[in-house]
């Protein structure tokens, strides 16, 4: 997949969300990032790391949830960056806005 195709996949889903000012009291216009693929550290197996599209960050300093999308499942996961610097996968959660609602 490309970065074009997951951010067309998160218009897609965003055009039926009503109030987007108010979805997880986020600024999606400065969250939403470039989709790039990244490494994440999976929360139960540490010696398991997987690589895939971050495509937000609820912080600028990059130390507040990540959302990430999963080209293999097409779905989208929450990660949180360790002390270590490690993105740490936390979950699958499914479409882009239920993961945004579980953050």
């Amino acid at each position: 997949m490309t970065s074009a195709e997951i951010k067309a996949i998160i218009i897609c889903e965003l055009q039926v969300e009503r109030d987007l000012k108010n979805v997880s009291g986020l600024d999606l216009k400065k969250c939403l990032i470039e989709p790039i693929k990244q490494k994440y550290t999976d929360v139960n197996d540490s010696m398991r790391v997987n690589e895939y599209w971050t495509v937000l960050e609820e912080s600028e300093d990059g130390k507040g949830y990540k959302i990430y999308f999963d080209e293999e499942t097409k779905m989208f996961g929450l990660a949180i960056l360790s002390n270590k610097n490690e993105r740490i996968d936390i979950g699958i959660y499914g479409t882009f806005l239920e993961t945004l609602y579980s953050m």
